[in-house]
Formats: C-alpha cells, sequence, structure tokens
C-alpha cells in the first residue's frame, strides 16, 4: 500500500474548530477536512506524500522524545499500518504528548494513522533507536 497518513479527531459541540484546525495542522500541513458520522462529527488532515512527516521528525527530536515515540508507533503497529493517539489540547500548543485512546485527553485525542509499504523502514527513520540518548541512525533518509 502506498503511504498515507491521517490525523483525526472528533470535534464536540463546546469546542472551537478553529483551535481542533490549529491543533491539527500543527501536526500536519494540509487542509483540513470535516466528515460526520450520524451524530458525531470530526475533522481530519491526510496526506499522501512523505513531506508531511517532517512536522513529526522535528517535533520529536525537539521534544527529544524519541523512545516514546518510538515505542507508540511500534505498539500500535499491525501488518503495514500504525495508530497512535495525541493529546489534542498539548498538539494545540505545538507538542507531541502520547496518550491512550480514552481518558488522558479531556476533549478526545487526535488519532494518527500511518500506512506504507515500508512501515518498519518509516518507523526507524521518523524514531531511532538511541543509545545513551543518542540517535541510533539505522535508515539516514527516507524514503
Amino acid at each position: 500500500m502506498p503511504f498515507k497518513i491521517r490525523a483525526i479527531t472528533r470535534h464536540y459541540p463546546t469546542e472551537d474548530p478553529k483551535k481542533i484546525r490549529k491543533a491539527l495542522t500543527a501536526l500536519l500541513e494540509g487542509e483540513v477536512e470535516q466528515e460526520s458520522h450520524g451524530e458525531d462529527h470530526f475533522l481530519y488532515v491526510e496526506r499522501t506524500d512523505y513531506k508531511a512527516l517532517d512536522k513529526l521528525h522535528e517535533m520529536i527530536r525537539k521534544q527529544k522524545i524519541l523512545d516514546v515515540a518510538r515505542k507508540a508507533l511500534r505498539n500500535g503497529r499491525v501488518e503495514n499500518s500504525t495508530v497512535f493517539f495525541l493529546n489534542k489540547q498539548a498538539a494545540f500548543t505545538g507538542k507531541i504528548n502520547f496518550c491512550d485512546e480514552f481518558g488522558e485527553s479531556p476533549l478526545g485525542p487526535i488519532r494518527i494513522e500511518i500506512e506504507d509499504d515500508n512501515l518498519s523502514e518509516l518507523i526507524d527513520w521518523l524514531t531511532p533507536y538511541t543509545k545513551n540518548g543518542v540517535e541510533v541512525k539505522l535508515v539516514s533518509r527516507f524514503p
């Protein structure tokens, strides 16, 4: 399957859609779309180019959370896709804070879905191993 990344979150009636848009685009540049399923409303950004990973790549290093990020991506993996959750309020402030699907983010999390034929290599590039706090690059360039 070709590369695809999607950041999606539920939009509650009490939330300002501008703030949700800001949180989503802090993680992925792109146009924020809407979809509804019955009474539930969602906002999302979806991209199919690897350039979409640039913000996540930079934020993970800036916050020095390579190990936590790697664990989240690997734990959420099923075949050629991975899913993890980020705190919506933290994303609004330009930070990454991994959380569970339920309970840790009062207004619900942002769900990040990544699909790629080369997912192992992508994970090694985005979140490499560390040794004594230093990146151990297994993949220097991706794709």
